[in-house]
């Protein structure tokens, strides 16, 4: 049963924060770049605890106007510290760029192989901002999958099929290789649960291994202004 640490791990998300040349202020119980949206706080769970090792998941809550979502990531190490310092690897990796890129224009970039596009949905237009894959495992991405383009197909599929009457969405989808047979698929769109998109990913032909293996990928989607 997983417990909330009685730390607070801003600070450490401050620290990576910083590296980017952002300026932060906080309001209430999130932290602002440059006085406006979107917010940003953390916290870390404790989920398991074995003899030498402890899983940790940390959760980074992003606060829009209207809107709210939030971003997991687990640390299996040998220290409660070590577990949320790989935690934040994989959101600085993974969700921070894009987060940078879709709403910080001031911060500093590096390259990171975040993607922009243009998406025309139901007569509206959308920026579409585009995670790179956030992988984890021993072997190389490309031995795991056929084709590594095939997930970010599905996602795109799955999201110009949906109406978006919303302005911002963050869709999220993790596919992970347990071992033994097992894996795991999630995809959520604003945190609830995205069946369709879930399904497609969960059918890619991923290699079947013995080995942990997971891949995440996070899209951020807004809707743009109409042309005057």
């Amino acid at each position: 049963m997983s417990k909330l640490l009685d730390i607070d791990i801003n600070e450490q998300l401050l620290e990576i924060l910083g590296q980017f040349d952002m300026q932060l202020e906080k309001v209430d119980d999130y932290y602002f770049v440059d006085g406006v949206f979107p917010g940003v706080a953390a916290q870390a769970f404790e989920m398991e605890r074995f003899e030498n090792s402890v899983v940790v998941q940390v959760d980074v809550h992003v606060l829009l106007p209207k809107q709210s979502f939030v971003e997991s990531f687990v640390g299996h190490a040998g220290t409660v510290e070590e577990s949320i310092a790989e935690a934040f690897e994989q959101f600085e990796v993974n969700v921070l760029h894009t987060l940078i890129m879709a709403f910080w224009d001031k911060a500093k970039r590096v390259e990171n192989g975040i993607g922009t596009d243009i998406w025309e949905i139901n007569g509206h237009k959308w920026q579409a901002v585009i995670s790179n894959y956030g992988y984890r495992g021993e072997q190389p991405l490309d031995e795991v999958i056929d084709d590594s383009d095939a997930m970010f197909e599905e996602v795109e599929k799955a999201i110009k099929a949906l109406p978006l009457e919303k302005d911002i969405y963050a869709v999220r989808s993790v596919y992970t290789n347990i071992g033994n047979g097992k894996h795991v698929t999630e995809a959520l769109i604003n945190n609830e649960e995205f069946f369709d998109l879930e399904k497609a990913i969960s059918e890619l032909n991923w290699k079947n291994t013995e080995s942990y293996y997971s891949v995440r990928n996070l899209v951020l989607l807004m809707k743009l202004a109409p042309e005057s």
